[in-house]
């Protein structure tokens, strides 16, 4: 038996990166309608699909760990993409703006990433963490280059 306190400590750190996978996978989707470059829009795609697959790995461990979690999203990450619809209704909606975003937003999921890891999981669920938040990291990676693509 799950002592209970455990349970929930690992509920609540699996529900924080599923929303943040969450608003990672509706980020990249609006991040791909938002650019003009088809390259960066296929990419913005695949990231975006990539997020949801986070989110059905981990909630199927947490299934199988006898936990149901939704993925929701935040309210932070909705607020947010609203404003950057605010913002480019304004501004237009630039590729480097779009790209600067999405970095911010996967810097903020390697934070939630991190503290999960650091909780009280399953060494079988850090694993799928860490492997998940490399891919994180890799997309970091891949939108730094995408900015000095645009800065040339």
């Amino acid at each position: 038996m799950i002592n209970q306190y455990v349970m929930n400590t690992e509920k609540k750190a699996i529900q924080d990166v599923l929303d943040i996978c969450h608003d990672g996978y509706k980020g990249y989707e609006r991040a791909a309608e938002d650019v003009e470059n088809e390259e960066f829009r296929t990419i913005f795609h695949r990231l975006a699909q990539q997020r949801k697959l986070f989110i059905e790995e981990l909630k199927n461990d947490m299934r199988d760990r006898g936990a149901e979690l939704k993925d929701s999203g935040t309210v932070k990450g909705y607020f947010h993409r609203n404003w950057l619809d605010i913002k480019s209704a304004f501004s237009g909606k630039e590729d480097a703006t779009v790209i600067n975003e999405a970095r911010t937003g996967e810097k903020e999921a390697l934070d939630v990433y991190d503290k999960a890891m650091n909780s009280e999981v399953p060494q079988y669920i850090k694993d799928r963490l860490q492997k998940q938040r490399r891919l994180i990291a890799g997309a970091i990676v891949q939108l730094n280059e995408f900015e000095r693509e645009l800065a040339e």
